[in-house]
């Protein structure tokens, strides 16, 4: 993140150029004394402004129609990097690849993973995360978050049990369809307990066990594809 909120600060304050305004280059020998991602990020931002304000001082003698060609080249070259750091560290579309999640989310539905907001707000019941498989490395889940740290989760009958209570699911076809939790399970501390929609066709807790709450990297944001 630190890399690319770089590349975006350099583009923005020397283009092709070997040097940029003074302003600019301020802004770049500030930058390089940051040390987390965030902190990078938000430096970026600010220094971006500067550069902005700087040239906007320095156009402002140019005929106009140079001043609005300038005006869209730049928008153009900061656009494209913001799309990228947007992409990656952000709101990220993905895929559905199996029917795990029916019918909430259908094999090829296509939605957007937010990978901010859950770390500002923290992760709550029914939420729908994406993380790392325990199993398969490098290989991405989507499932719904059942029990948080210190809940107890147990099947009865089919149903969900939280601390005893049934859970009311309306995401699930068939109220009476989840079966194989095993003995009851109190979720340790800083795991969570994660079950997909579709339970006679997801491989979640019940198989694989509490998971890390550091393996999640995103949370649903929303379904864009299908429409409706």
């Amino acid at each position: 993140m630190r890399r690319v909120a770089r590349a975006v600060l350099v583009a923005a304050v020397r283009g092709r150029r070997a040097r940029g305004g003074p302003w600019g280059e301020a802004a770049l020998a500030e930058f390089d004394q940051t040390t987390g991602g965030w902190e990078a990020v938000r430096w970026a931002a600010g220094g971006l402004r500067a550069v902005w304000h700087e040239r906007r001082a320095r156009t402002r003698t140019l005929p106009r129609g140079v001043r609005l060609q300038r005006a869209a080249v730049v928008a153009v070259l900061l656009m494209v990097p913001v799309a990228v750091v947007m992409n990656q560290f952000v709101l990220t579309p993905r895929y559905m690849p199996s029917g795990s999640m029916e019918p909430t989310l259908r094999v090829q539905d296509r939605f957007v993973v937010d990978k901010v907001g859950f770390r500002l707000t923290g992760i709550r019941h029914g939420d729908i995360v994406e993380f790392d498989s325990p199993r398969e490395p490098g290989t991405l889940m989507l499932k719904r978050v059942i029990g948080l740290p210190g809940d107890t989760i147990e099947c009865r009958t089919g149903r969900v049990y939280r601390d005893g209570t049934a859970l009311d699911e309306p995401y699930v076809d068939s109220v009476a369809s989840t079966n194989d939790c095993g003995a009851p399970v109190t979720v340790p501390d800083g795991e969570l307990f994660v079950l997909g929609d579709h339970r006679l066709f997801s491989q979640d807790s019940r198989q694989l066990g509490t998971i890390p709450q550091d393996a999640v990297d995103g949370r649903l944001l929303a379904r864009i594809w299908p429409l409706g």
